[in-house]
């Protein structure tokens, strides 16, 4: 009886060795398996560019702001004489064939009125104000839309023109380009790169951009026809070149090398 239970407990014992000496083989198969995998990565040859792609395009609509202000003795009164200015404004709008969907009041405000005499405040009576924005398009069609207008805003007194940006109504295909130019510019450094160290561009490993990209205006340009037209415009007339856009974008490409 006491035999048995000997080997009874010998075999156990010798199947939880054989479990354990699995387990550490298993185990070291991994390890060996990352380690090798590790300095395979570490053998990898790898190069990072920088590509920059800008295209120029002439803007084909423009962005505006206008504000209105009035100060009377009443609120009432003040905000009476804005609504005459906003009803001109948007009759100027409307002939000249702006649409109703490209038009909205941004900001109304009221608030009283000082002004300073001799260190002491004295009431000068109540403001009222509304700020308008509005779009025009296909300005590339016809450059002088936007200086009749403003011409025509002229005539209001209290009208301020507070912002005038140009823009494209559709700039995708733009940013298409630039992102083409861009990519185009990276594989043309990587090649000049890896052949400088005696190695071969496989493959692209990873592509990211470099910060938004950006519209933006550019000082350096005047089109011939913005210019052109200004000059065939008379001497009463709002003067608006438009210039050229920058439409860029940056991107990060890593390469890999062998």
């Amino acid at each position: 009886m006491l035999r048995k239970i000997i080997i009874t407990n010998t075999g156990e014992t010798f199947m939880k060795l054989i479990n354990y000496l699995t387990c550490i083989a298993i185990v070291s198969i991994v390890l060996i398996s990352g380690c090798n995998k590790d300095n395979k990565q570490k053998e990898q040859s790898t190069i990072s560019v920088l590509g920059t792609g800008t295209v120029l395009v002439q803007p084909d609509m423009v962005e505006l702001s206008i504000t209105l202000t009035n100060v009377s003795q009443t609120t009432r009164l003040a905000q009476e004489e804005v609504s005459r200015m906003a009803r001109q404004v948007l009759a100027i709008l409307k002939d000249a064939g702006i649409e109703d969907k490209n038009i909205s009041t941004a900001s109304l405000s009221f608030r009283t009125e000082y002004v300073f005499r001799n260190g002491v405040r004295v009431l000068l009576g109540q403001r009222a104000e509304q700020r308008l924005t509005f779009s025009i398009e296909d300005i590339d069609s016809d450059s002088e839309r936007v200086s009749r207008i403003i011409d025509q805003f002229i005539g209001i007194n209290g009208i301020e023109l507070t912002r005038l940006n140009f823009g494209l109504k559709n700039n995708t295909e733009y940013f298409i380009q630039s992102r083409e130019l861009a990519f185009q510019k990276a594989v043309e450094k990587a090649d000049q790169y890896s052949e400088l160290s005696n190695l071969k561009k496989i493959k692209v490993l990873s592509i990211s951009e470099e910060g938004i990209p950006q519209i933006l205006p550019s000082n350096t340009r005047i089109t011939n026809m913005a210019f052109a037209e200004s000059q065939r415009m008379d001497d009463s007339s709002t003067v608006l070149p438009s210039g050229e856009l920058e439409i860029t974008t940056r991107i990060l490409v890593v390469f890999l090398l062998e």
